[in-house]
């Protein structure tokens, strides 16, 4: 799995495999901690860090390098249900998921994400 940042504007962008995709969606439901092999590109995160908090999900990248998700558990499992939508994708394409005034799982200060089907960003067709 490769999680890119660009800067709070940009976002983050995950690239992974089908099955890393799930493993993720399911740390995001659940919460937990998990690190990524050393990054070779000072972009790439160093993994995922997920906080069982109250509310919208708030996404950020703390100082370590890891990607934070904070949140309650209805508005993780809307991301969590999202992932593993793009995990099920069977061709290329992408979601950006960022907030919009009135979202009701996403906090106003989460950085913007950018999910790529495991078939790659972009359709074949």
């Amino acid at each position: 799995m490769e999680l890119d940042y660009y800067s709070v504007g940009e976002g983050v962008d995950i690239t992974a495999d089908r099955a890393d995709l799930c493993r993720l969606a399911d740390l995001v439901a659940g919460g937990g901690e998990q690190s990524l092999a050393q990054p070779a590109h000072p972009r790439h995160l160093r993994g995922v860090v997920v906080e069982v908090t109250q509310g919208p999900v708030a996404v950020g990248v703390d100082d370590r390098g890891y990607l934070t998700v904070r949140g309650g558990a209805e508005s993780r499992s809307f991301l969590a249900d999202l992932l593993r939508d793009v995990a099920a994708m069977d061709d290329g394409g992408h979601v950006h998921l960022e907030h919009v005034e009135g979202h009701p799982h996403l906090a106003p200060d989460s950085v913007p994400l950018i999910l790529n089907s495991p078939h790659g960003g972009m359709p074949r067709r």
